[in-house]
């Protein structure tokens, strides 16, 4: 007890207690201060977060200054000792000055990471884009406010802003930015400047929905994002069976008011639209909701409506297009055989390029399925194109043909389609990871992992990065990382926790070489109760060295 008084007491006696709420005053007015600046220099909300991380890190270190020094008119002295000593001298001495250079490292340190948490807050993955290099026709339609009274029919203002995006994605001269990269400025209290600087482009669409019954009210602003003004608004109104009527005279309207040339065909294709069945239609757009998500269940909840929607309209082609997109997922996941991918797949997508010849999903949806389920590369090419050229827009469609080229040895050519598909949804996760994945076909392993790290650090639920970054790394000879990304691939990707355990006791008791072995016959032993690709245990074998086993199962995978 009376240890506790005596620590008390000095305590006191060096003005801790004081110094400590001093510094909580300060760190309080100081956080104050950020909440009030911050918004007026368009720094998020979310950044106070971490100004709070910094002032609660950099607590001790006030605590250690107290404790040991004082802060006088000439500079900072020694604290003097309790008992009085007359030879005490108070000047520093080197080891102060160690101690004292050690508390700035540490403040330096702590002050760096809130700055790159500030900066990474305002700009997700990817820096802003200066104005004045914005095309002057790029554009950005932002999630649209939901004014029904119904929260359920989220999932309908939802569609519109697809409608929207789709209507204007007509328009060559249009760069339209892709629906995922706006979705995170559903709820975000930034300016208008600044989310135009992170999209890249320089206008921008707000709007709101409110629906009765059938009948839909769309109100437009379309917004200069470099004047931060308003360039022009207007509500339309229609049926739902009259959707693609409103998404192509919305179009239309913002294309006159851009003052975009539109060649005669684009004029005849927004002038023209045949009406839809509105259950089918409202089947449709929850299907898309759904797929939004993109976690299992959702995908299965998805795949219900899609084929609700087809059962509804027959002639619904959107619809077709959606469950071959959901068979193609789940073929490359490796969730189902190649031949039942090859059985599966083609028809939904044949219907739906027999239903409407100029639908950019379904050229799309046709030249994935030549490419990675009956590897038909020659006829590829020219679908890809298609779905390129009807859509100048098509951020997923730039993105598989980038791959694709890349797979045919045109690395140029794709990194220039992969570059497009950034600009136009450049915070889609899935997107920067088939750039990683591209980054490591081409041999720039470092640049792969870095790409492929981010992606992965800011959405933690992204899985296809493991199998990328495993191998970028063994490239470059980094073994220990390259059995980290198997380890978590086994677990996070193929929901493994016991073959992840075996691959790295293997490891931790061996090499690598008979890790990558044991990684093999994991899957080996899998494979006799689901389904597994045959070239990832042809990979492991080979990375073991195991050549003979390796070319056994690539020959499998061939077959």
């Amino acid at each position: 007890m009376g240890q506790r008084f005596s620590l008390i007491t000095e305590l006191r006696r060096r003005e801790v207690f004081r110094s400590a709420g001093i510094y909580i005053v300060a760190a309080w007015v100081f956080v104050q201060v950020a909440s009030l600046v911050f918004p007026a220099i368009d720094v998020p909300d979310v950044a106070l977060r971490y100004v709070w991380q910094a002032a609660i890190l950099l607590f001790p270190v006030a605590l250690v200054l107290a404790w040991r020094y004082d802060i006088t008119p000439t500079g900072i002295v020694r604290t003097r000792p309790a008992e009085p000593d007359t030879d005490f001298d108070p000047a520093l001495r080197n080891t102060d000055y160690a101690i004292l250079a050690s508390l700035v490292l540490v403040a330096g340190a702590i002050a760096w990471d809130l700055t790159e948490s500030i900066s990474d807050s305002e700009s997700g993955v990817v820096g802003p884009v200066p104005q004045d290099q914005a095309h002057p026709n790029s554009i950005a339609v932002l999630p649209l406010e939901n004014l029904s009274s119904d929260p359920e029919q989220q999932y309908f203002v939802s569609g519109m802003q697809d409608a929207l995006i789709a209507g204007l994605s007509k328009v060559a001269a249009f760069k339209v930015t892709s629906k995922t990269s706006t979705l995170r400025y559903a709820s975000a209290r930034e300016s208008l400047p600044r989310i135009a600087a992170q999209l890249g482009v320089a206008k921008l669409i707000e709007g709101s929905v409110f629906r009765v019954d059938d009948r839909v009210r769309i109100n437009i602003q379309l917004l200069d994002a470099v004047a931060d003004q308003q360039l022009w608004s207007e509500s339309f109104e229609e049926d739902v069976g009259d959707v693609m009527k409103l998404q192509n005279t919305v179009a239309h309207a913002i294309a006159d008011q851009v003052e975009v040339e539109l060649t005669p065909s684009e004029e005849q294709e927004l002038r023209s639209s045949r009406p839809v069945n509105p259950a089918a239609f409202e089947a449709f757009l929850q299907g898309q909701y759904y797929v939004e998500q993109f976690t299992p269940e959702a995908m299965q909840k998805a795949g219900d409506y899609y084929l609700q929607a087809v059962q509804i309209d027959p002639e619904h082609a959107l619809s077709y297009w959606g469950l071959s997109k959901l068979c193609s997922f789940q073929a490359q996941a490796g969730l189902i055989t190649p031949d039942e991918a090859m059985a599966r797949c083609y028809p939904p997508i044949e219907r739906a390029l027999a239903l409407n010849p100029n639908l950019p999903e379904a050229h799309l949806g046709y030249a994935t399925h030549l490419t990675w389920q009956r590897f038909d590369f020659v006829n590829a090419e020219p679908a890809f194109e298609r779905a390129v050229t009807l859509n100048p827009s098509y951020a997923e469609g730039h993105m598989f043909y980038g791959h694709y080229l890349t797979l045919m040895g045109r690395a140029e050519e794709g990194s220039e389609h992969m570059q497009i598909a950034l600009r136009l949804d450049p915070f889609n996760p899935f997107v920067r990871g088939i750039y990683g994945a591209q980054l490591m076909m081409i041999g720039n392993y470092e640049k792969s992992i870095e790409v492929i790290s981010t992606v992965m650090k800011n959405n933690p639920e992204y899985a296809f990065g493991h199998n990328v970054i495993w191998q970028a790394y063994h490239e470059l000879g980094d073994y220990d990382n390259a059995m980290a990304m198997v380890a978590n691939y086994f677990r996070v990707t193929r929901d493994d926790a016991e073959g992840a355990n075996a691959i790295e006791a293997a490891y931790a008791d061996t090499d690598y070489s008979a890790a990558n072995r044991r990684a093999a016959e994991v899957l080996v032993e899998r494979s006799k109760s689901m389904h597994v690709t045959p070239i990832s245990i042809a990979s492991f074998y080979e990375f073991a060295g195991d050549a003979d086993k390796a070319i056994d199962w690539f020959e499998v995978a061939v077959e």
